[in-house]
């Protein structure tokens, strides 16, 4: 992943740190640490999901690859029947129906990249 140095902090963000004397660092890295898809797809009305929500949402305006919209959808079935399952441990059992999502992207990603195939057309 890229380095944040090259992100560059818009004067309303620099204004908001200001007036309530945050350090930009830590209002990014709070923001990233309440990221948690299992979370908020297992609570969606968590007072946390606000991160998610963005993320969510960013995904849905931005992804370009209908792969992994089908991808999304295939998930999004198995993820119906952890819920309709229940139990104490469905964010648990959602965290490993993503880290294995997660790990096949990364393969498929690994073997475009052999392929010489373009790694952006998958995002």
């Amino acid at each position: 992943m890229k380095t944040l140095e090259s992100i560059k902090l818009t004067t309303e963000f620099k204004q908001f740190c200001d007036i309530f004397n945050f350090t930009p660092e830590e209002v990014v890295q709070e923001f990233i640490d309440k990221i948690d898809i299992a979370q908020y797809m297992c609570y969606p009305t968590h007072p946390d999901r606000w991160a998610n929500l963005f993320a969510m949402e960013y995904m849905i305006q931005y992804t370009q690859s209908e792969g992994i919209m089908f991808e999304y959808e295939e998930f999004a079935e198995n993820w119906v029947k952890i819920m309709d399952a229940g139990g104490d441990d469905v964010v648990e059992k959602t965290k490993k129906l993503l880290e294995g999502w997660h790990n096949k992207v990364l393969e498929d990603r690994i073997h475009k990249i052999m392929k010489g195939e373009d790694d952006r057309s998958t995002q």
